[in-house]
This record gives C-alpha cells, structure tokens and sequence, in this order.
C-alpha cells in the first residue's frame, strides 16, 4: 500500500519548501533501488507548485547514491511525445556500466511506466521511477512499491519565509496578506515575482499589480505547452465555471464527440482542472486569468453561446444569471435570471458579486414587481459594502414601487431603513409611504406602526397608529402596531401586563416577518423582566436573520443580548455577546443613530468588568452633541454618568445623568426600568445637596411602584439605600434584599445583602450584619460566577472588625469586655477581677458606647473569640 498524500510546496528556483516528509520519503526510495531494489515516485499537483523542483531534488538524491539518472525531453503531450520517451529512453539505457541502478525522471508522462517497458528498462536492474504530473492511479499493487506526492501551495507562512528573504522581516511581513491572494500560493509565480522585484519592497498594491502580471505569464505558458483542442477546451471551462456538463463544454469549445475522451485525458493531465465532469478551474484566479487572456470578442462569443446552451438545457436561473452576467444578451426574461443570481450570491456571502447581478438586472430594464424586488435586494446587498447607499436605495423602494404586487417589499425596505436607525427623516418617509393613495389599508398600519417605533416616543408625542387595548371586539393590532403600544407602556411606566401581552404578541414567530417589531418587543419584554422570553426572541431573531443574511438584524439581536445580560448582571455574557455583534457588524457599518446605545453597552460592560479605562474610551468623542435625541443618546448620557461615579467625579456624573434625564422626560419616559437616572443622579447629589437626592430617589421610588417590576422596584430601593443615611437609608437597603430576593438580578440581590449587612454594622448590630453577609457570601458563591466585589469589601470589613474595636478600648474596658463576650455574667467577672459589681457594670456601659453597639450581645463579633484576646 503506498504512503498518503503529503503537502509538498517548492519555490521555482528549486528549493523546496515545507519538505522534510517528502525528503525522507525521495531518500527511501533512491536507498531502496541503490541496494538493488524497485520503487516507484509519483509526483502530482498543480502547474506551478513545484513538480520540476521535486524531479530535480530526486535527480540530485539518485546521483548521489551512485544511480544512472535518465530525463527525457520534455515535450507537447500526444503520441510523439511517448515516441520521444521510448526512443530516449532507449538511447540513455545503452550508457552507462551494466547493471547500474537506473533512476527514471519524467515529467508531465502520462504512459511513462508503459513506455519504459518498451524501451527495454524494466526487468534489466534496479529501476527508481519518478513521474511528475501522473494521475496517482498509475500506482498499481502489483507493481514496485510506490510513493505518492500530493503537491500543494504555499502555506501563509511559507510565503512569509520567502518574502522575509527577499524584503527582510520589516517590509516583508506586511506583504503576505497581497502575496497569498495575488499569486493563490504558487510558488513559480511568486518566485518569479521576488525576481522580477528585488529589494527594496514594493507595497502591497504595486506586489499585488506585479504578481497577478506574473499570473497571467505563467498561466499563457502552461497553455501554449498543451494542444489548442485543450486550450479551447480550458477556455470554455472557464466560461462555464462547473456549470455545464462535459459534453456541453466540448460542444462550446467546437471539439466534435469522436475527440471528446481523448480531450477529456489532456485536459485533466494539465492539472488545471478542480473536476472534470462539469469541468471547472481549480482556482478562481487562474480562471480570471484565463478569461483575461482571450480576447474580447472570443470572450463575449462563448458567454453568448454558453447562455443558448444553459438555457436550453433548463439549468438553474442562478447559473443562467451568472451566465448572463458576462454577455450582451438584452433577452426579456435576462432580469429575472441576473436577480436569481443575485439572491444565489447572497446567501453564499458574496456580497459583491451579488452588487453586480443585481445592477445588471436594473440596467437590462427590470419592471414592475421584479423591479422593486431587485432594488430590495440591491440595498441589502450594499448593507455590508456601502451602508449609505444601501439606505437610499430602501428609500427607493419606498418611493418608486407602487401597487399591491410591491406590498411586501415595501414593507421589508421600511423595516430594513429602520433597523438601520430610526429618527425623524425615516419617520416622515415612512408617514409619506403610508399617506400614499396606492397604499392599502392594511399596510398603512404597519408603516405607522413602524413610523411610531422610529420616532421612539412615549404617550404624550405619539400620534398615527391607534393602541385597541385588548378587547376581543376590537381589530387586532399587526406586530408593528403591537410592538409602538407596548414601546409605549414601556416609556411611561405604566400597565406593565398590557405592555407584557403587547410585546408578546408583536414577537409571535412569523415566516419573512418583520425584524425591527420583534426586536423593539423583545426590549420591551427585558424591561417587564421577562428574560427568559425575551432571550428566546432574540435568539430567534438571530438564527432567522442569518438565514435571510440580514447583517443589520443579526447585529441588534446580539446588541440586545448584550443589554439583557447587562440587566441580569452577567456582564461575561454581555461582553461576549457584544464582541459578537461587533464582529457580525463592523463598528464603522453600524448607523449613526444606533452608534450611541452600541457605545453605552460597551461602557457598561467595561464598568461591570472593573476596568473604567476601557469605557472612557467607549466614551470619549461618543457624547451625544445633535439637535435630535432619542433613547440611545440617553443610555450614553446615564454610562457617561455611571463612569463619573464610579471614579469619583461627581459634578460631571450629575451633569451627564441631568441632561439624561430631559432628554428621557422630552420623550414621555419617566420609568426607571428603561434607564434609571433620577437613583444615579441622586448618589451624585448625596454628599452636595442631600435634600435633593432624597427627592430623586423618592421620584424615582414612586415611578417604579407604578410599573410594578420587582427587579426595578428592588435595585430604586438598593440605590437609595446607597444615598440617604441612617434608619431610612437601613429601611431601604432592607427593602431591596426582600424585593431582590426573587428577582432575575441575582448578582443585585447578594449585593442589596452585603449592603445591608454593612448598615447593620453601622447601626451597632453586628451579629445581624455578620448573619446577613455570610447569606451574601454563600448566595455569590452559588451562583458560580465572578464574586461581586462588593462581598468581599464588607467581609474585609467585618474580619477587621477585632482590632479596630480592642483599640477603642481601655485595658480595663477590654479585660471586662472579653469576659462577656465569653458570656459570663457581670457577677462572674467581678469574682474573675476582683472588682466590684458596679465598677463591672460602669466597664461594659462605656464599651458599648465607644463601639456603637447595643449590648452584649454584639460583643463577640466586635472583639473576636474571647480566648483570643488572653494572655
């Protein structure tokens, strides 16, 4: 049984690179025929991977071991070309002493082993046979022991160890992106190119410039060494590119049925070919290359031809689109063909290509219903190319299609235009698409529906798209129309169930629904603390987008993900599902109105990571300065407040949270739920006008209630319990670890604990505090996740407690003191001390007033174990 393939790259000067198993392997076999044996060497791959460089390493090998090495001419393929071998092979067999191993180099032999036994080799004496460019089945069993080479390109950093060579690290390095693309790895045209370019380095575009003029070169020389039926014939494979049978390519390239198996065996001993049955280039850029070389007119003939034949043959309307692509062909049903191409190209992921189709399909003058789904189609295309241009062309959509044929497509523009941002301009061209006499009645809602959710605004500034309530009796609302209801409810804080049924109906699975109704519901659905529905939505919405490649929706699905996981205090999961979105979405292809709530999630997550830096640097040059505001400028306003708390900067934080908070009111959004800005701005305020703070967090307090949300009402309780001081700042702290309790805010909860117990610390009730915090160290252990870093301040807290309290003592006060803690009575430890009974008493009176504490009761937590503290 032969070894299997190995990758053996060589460069075109006869090194080779990536080498050392097929070395080991051209070794065995020269050492099996030097001690008198047979071995057989097949060396295959592509033209220019380096078959020559192989045939000569081996050469060298077989001399140096003391073999006869023969290399027949090489020659146009055919039946002189066996000729020749046989008859060199003769000649070359005469010289030489007798029965001196021979070594057998071919290259691009297609009966060589056939031939050699016509000439006489095979049989006389140790015989090394290598072939380069043979099929591997030439590799029989019943032959000598055969060693297959499977030649391959050059690896990324193979190309880096030449360019490093020729340019040195700092000039090559940055090459080897431009040298892998331009030269697909070759190692004879980038070698070729190293030549042509000494140092010092081009840059990328001129190397890219030079290799791919290398390419053409050396494809026209592996042409002009095959006959001109296989240059047709590897022509018209290129114009078909797999897309038509063998039998249907020979037809284009004009070789009549009795040459066809003959033409089938050439062109498959070129190496050009990826498959033969419906032949097509192994590379995409040799096939470029190849169509570049053909003149024009040759070029446009077999496109024309290649299209009768497609379309005669019934192929798929992508195969024939891109067929069409590359004629003149002005056919009526040409639209509809290059539109098929288009979408095809799509749901490949090639963007461009699908750019190109679908130009083409408006170009060749595609009407109607095509027309509008052709432009749909275009700007969703241009999403990831030039995001600009894709929303003009949504506007187009809106503007240019008419009729009920155009329904759905107008309807799939509006909510593409607005998954890119929303505002105002996008409000007015949905509110004038509606307006539209041509418009039904049923997608008149949807668009003022869809018109409402742009515009983000609450009770007081909604207009159009009517809220029917629940009543049975009532139309029921589509999903754009349910979801600016519920979006309503959700900004002024009230009717929380309403708003729940609302956004669940809005988010209902529908096939080819609408994206931005579902995404705007399923906020709305992380706002009433629904996590579980509402990560499912998006989930949802994720999986449909990518299977539609709707790069937009993919990005907002993640970005809400990110925010969910933010509200449950995951800030793990945020960060991740964040980079997700970013990586989908390129920051420079996300729309300007969606740039503020993608910069505020990241300063969050930063935040939750511990790591200020990293969100001031979300931050700076993110601050909202427009005329126009809507609830994303806010989130970045509250971030950019959250950061002034978190490093101590007070005055900026209340400045940031103060115009949070008009922009959020302008919109009719008093719920904390959405952004909780009057608790923040009230910890700003604590320490500079506590009268003031005290009223935010009672406003704010009075806001939650009325949405009803336990995991709001309970973090408004923990963030004033965090401003106020004293009993009422207890009674809040208290309040939240109650309501917290059965929240999803796990991580909230533990913290409103380890708050509490530390007011309970402060009150003088430290064996209550203690209780608490070890609740708040066993939950955050619990939960398996990072601890909160608030836990371990108060523990730290708590384990300093003995010496801290010891030091306010006296040493008559402490000796006292110690003694009770061990719970002895006042009578015992006046025995103990000697002392009298009111001196006893008089002792542990002012202990408890120096260390704040009630009475004895908190005396070992205070002072630590009584033993402790002997001598």
């Amino acid at each position: 049984m032969s070894p299997p393939p190995l990758p053996c790259p060589a460069d075109a000067s006869g090194r080779l690179l990536e080498r050392s198993a097929h070395l080991a392997l051209l070794e065995q076999a020269v050492r099996q025929v030097a001690e008198g044996g047979a071995a057989t060497v097949v060396v295959h791959g592509r033209p220019g991977t380096g078959r020559t460089a192989v045939l000569a390493e081996a050469a060298s090998l077989a001399r140096g071991a003391g073999l006869h090495v023969v290399t027949p001419p090489a020659r146009r393929a055919g039946p002189r070309r066996l000729r020749d071998i046989a008859s060199h092979l003769s000649a070359q067999t005469a010289y030489g002493p007798a029965g001196t191993p021979l070594a057998v180099l071919v290259d691009d032999a297609e009966d060589v082993i056939r031939q050699e036994h016509d000439a006489g080799c095979a049989g006389r004496r140790p015989l090394l046979r290598v072939t380069a460019g043979t099929d591997p089945a030439v590799l029989g069993a019943d032959g000598p022991p055969g060693y297959e080479l499977a030649l391959r390109p050059l690896s990324a950093d193979a190309v880096r160890v030449l360019l490093v060579e020729a340019y040195g690290e700092e000039a090559g390095g940055p090459l080897v992106p431009a040298a892998t693309a331009t030269t697909g790895g070759s190692p004879a045209v980038l070698c070729a190119a190293l030549r042509w370019w000494p140092a010092p380095a081009p840059g990328p575009d001129e190397f890219a410039a030079l290799a791919d003029q290398v390419g053409r070169r050396h494809v026209r020389h592996t042409l002009a060494r095959v006959s001109g039926r296989t240059v047709a014939l590897v022509e018209a494979s290129a114009v078909t590119d797999g897309d038509l049978p063998f039998d249907r390519v020979c037809e284009l390239a004009g070789i009549l049925p009795p040459w066809r198996e003959r033409a089938r065996a050439e062109l498959a001993g070129t190496g050009l070919l990826d498959q033969v049955g419906h032949p097509r280039l192994y590379d995409p850029l040799v096939a470029d290359r190849v169509l570049g070389l053909m003149d024009d007119g040759r070029r446009h003939d077999l496109y024309e031809r290649a299209v009768r034949l497609g379309r005669g043959d019934g192929v798929p309307a992508p195969v024939l689109g891109r067929l069409v692509a590359h004629s003149r062909t002005a056919e009526p049903w040409a639209p509809a063909a290059l539109y098929a191409a288009g979408v095809h190209a799509r749901r490949s992921g090639d963007e461009a290509d699908a750019v190109v189709f679908l130009e083409q399909a408006l170009d060749r003058g595609a009407s109607g219903e095509l027309r509008a789904k052709v432009l749909l189609a275009l700007s969703t295309a241009r999403l990831s190319l030039r995001p600009e241009a894709a929303d003009r062309g949504f506007r187009r959509v809106l503007t240019e299609t008419s009729g009920p044929d155009g329904s759905a497509v107008r309807l799939l523009a509006a909510d593409l235009l607005l998954l890119r941002g929303g505002g105002s301009s996008v409000a007015a061209a949905l509110e004038s698409a509606a307006a539209r006499r041509t418009t039904s009645a049923a997608e008149r809602r949807t668009l003022l529906g869809l018109r409402e959710l742009a515009l983000e605004r609450g009770p007081a500034e909604a207009s159009a798209a009517p809220d029917h309530g629940d009543g049975a009796s009532r139309p029921a609302l589509d999903a754009a129309e349910a979801a600016a209801a519920a979006w309503r409810h959700c900004l002024a804080g009230r009717e929380i169930g309403r708003a729940r049924r609302l956004a669940i109906a809005a988010l209902e699975p529908a096939e080819a629904g609408l994206f931005a109704p579902r995404l705007v519901a399923a906020r709305v659905l992380a706002v009433t603390e629904d996590v579980a529905l509402a990560r499912v939505g998006l989930r949802r919405i994720e999986a449909e987008a990518r299977r539609r490649a709707v790069g937009p929706a993919i990005g907002q699905a993640l970005l809400g993900l990110a925010e969910l996981a933010l509200r449950t205090d995951d800030p793990d999961e945020a960060g991740a599902r964040l980079a997700e979105a970013l990586a989908e979405v390129p920051r420079t292809h996300w729309h300007p109105r969606s740039l503020p709530r993608l910069a505020a999630t990241e300063a969050l997550v930063a935040l939750g990571d511990g790591r200020p830096d990293l969100a001031e640097s979300a931050l700076v040059g993110a601050l909202p300065d427009r005329h126009e505001h809507g609830v994303g400028e806010s989130q970045l306003l509250f971030a950019g407040g959250l950061l002034g708390l978190h490093t101590g900067r007070a005055a900026e934080a209340a400045s940031h949270l103060r115009e949070c908070g008009r922009i959020l009111l302008a919109l009719g959004c008093p719920n904390p739920a959405v952004v909780p800005w009057r608790s923040h701005l009230a910890m700003a305020l604590a320490s500079v006008d506590p009268s003031a703070a005290a009223r935010l967090a009672a406003e704010s307090l009075a806001e939650a209630r009325a949405w009803s949300a336990p995991g709001t009402v309970g973090s408004v309780h923990l963030w004033a319990g965090l401003t106020l001081t004293g009993l009422p700042a207890l009674g809040h702290l208290q309040s939240a670890m109650r309501v917290l309790a059965g929240s999803t805010a796990r991580r909230r909860y533990v913290r409103a604990t380890a708050e509490t117990s530390a007011a309970l610390l402060d009150d003088g009730r430290p064996a209550e505090g203690r209780r608490l915090l070890d609740e708040a160290v066993a939950a955050g252990c619990a939960d398996g996740e990072r601890p909160v870093p608030r836990v371990q301040e108060v523990v730290a807290m708590f384990a300093s407690l003995p010496k801290l309290s010891r030091a306010q003592l006296s040493t008559a006060q402490l000796r006292v003191a110690l003694l009770a803690a061990e719970g002895r009575s006042n009578k015992a430890i006046a025995e103990k001390l000697s002392v009298s009974l009111r001196t006893v008493e008089l002792h542990l009176t002012s202990s408890y007033r120096a260390l704040g504490i009630a009475g004895r009761a908190d005396l070992t937590e205070m002072l630590g174990h009584a033993g402790s503290g002997r001598r």
